[in-house]
């Protein structure tokens, strides 16, 4: 089987601050420790009231406010500051919040050299401004990454690979950011060519997988492999219907693909494709579909058990 490793593009890792180790002299005085400890608890609450103003926290986030030093260790100012760009950036408070909690560290990012620019570098891709919103939502360790270092070299890999155009490339990460948090090297390569082993399929049909389903990447394989033996040899899907609905591997062998295609069969009906036809509606709205109530569906799963 022809490798991929030679077409590999190697990424630089992310350049990291060293941490200042404190010296002995450094440590507060031993009678000044209790009042130290009072302040920080003090501008912790500070905090914690001001988030708690915009919504969308908890008891929860307080303790979970304590844990996160790149939030507590921050001033005030940087945290307002924060919160101002995300929502001049389009976020409502309540999701620049969560973006917050998500992943602290951006509150101490220097916004004009590293987030607009990768903003500004976005737009000359004509990803609308909505488009990027919701990456940074759902992914907003997507802020941390270097834009010259990860995110370029990134794209350029999945172009040269699967000769994805730029747009193409960018669709796939729109789709699942997340995979730019995926070590090409120990992550995607081998996950790709285990694929093309598995599933007997040509780099060309993972090129169009990875471009329909591109969170297939970051299944567990032995997971993958149970669903695609129970695909092909029992529910007979064949390879090029795989290709064509990745989809179906996203869904949990236990809990809906084996219960509903055993149900189907059970009734006496075939397994559809395309998988939108019967894997994601909630377990009443399968079973209303079919004519049946939700606890009659209830009832056949207990019994596969």
């Amino acid at each position: 089987m022809a490798r991929m490793a030679s077409m590999q593009v190697r990424l630089k890792p992310m350049q990291v601050r060293p941490v200042r180790v404190w010296a002995a002299s450094d440590a507060p005085a031993r009678g000044s420790r209790a009042e130290a400890a009072e302040e920080r608890e003090e501008r912790l609450l500070e905090k914690y009231e001001y988030l708690l103003s915009l919504g969308n926290v908890d008891e929860f986030h307080l303790t979970d406010l304590k844990r996160r030093k790149s939030i507590s260790a921050r001033s005030m100012g940087a945290l307002k500051r924060c919160v101002e760009w995300l929502t001049d950036l389009g976020m409502t408070e309540q999701e620049a919040v969560r973006v917050i909690f998500r992943f602290p560290p951006i509150v101490g990012l220097n916004y004009e050299r590293k987030i607009e620019a990768t903003y500004e570098w976005f737009q000359t891709k004509e990803v609308a401004k909505e488009k990027f919103l919701a990456l940074v939502i759902r992914y907003p360790q997507f802020l941390g990454l270097s834009l010259e270092d990860n995110i370029i070299p990134a794209l350029g890999w999945y172009m040269q690979t699967f000769d994805f155009t730029e747009e193409e490339a960018i669709k796939v990460l729109l789709k699942h950011p997340v995979i730019l948090g995926y070590s090409i090297e120990k992550k995607v390569i081998p996950f790709l060519e285990y694929l093309m082993e598995e599933a007997s399929l040509t780099k060309e049909e993972v090129a169009v997988v990875v471009k329909v389903f591109p969170q297939i990447i970051g299944l567990n394989k032995k997971s993958v492999s149970k669903k695609l033996d129970f695909i092909r040899n029992d529910i007979g899907i064949e390879i090029d219907d795989l290709v064509k609905f990745p989809h179906l591997c996203g869904y949990s062998l236990e809990k809906r693909i084996r219960p509903r295609y055993m149900y189907l069969k059970h009734l006496g009906k075939e397994f559809a494709l395309p998988p939108s036809k019967v894997l994601p509606a909630t377990d009443a709205d399968f079973a209303s579909r079919l004519g049946k109530s939700h606890e009659d569906y209830m009832e056949f799963c207990k019994s596969l058990r």
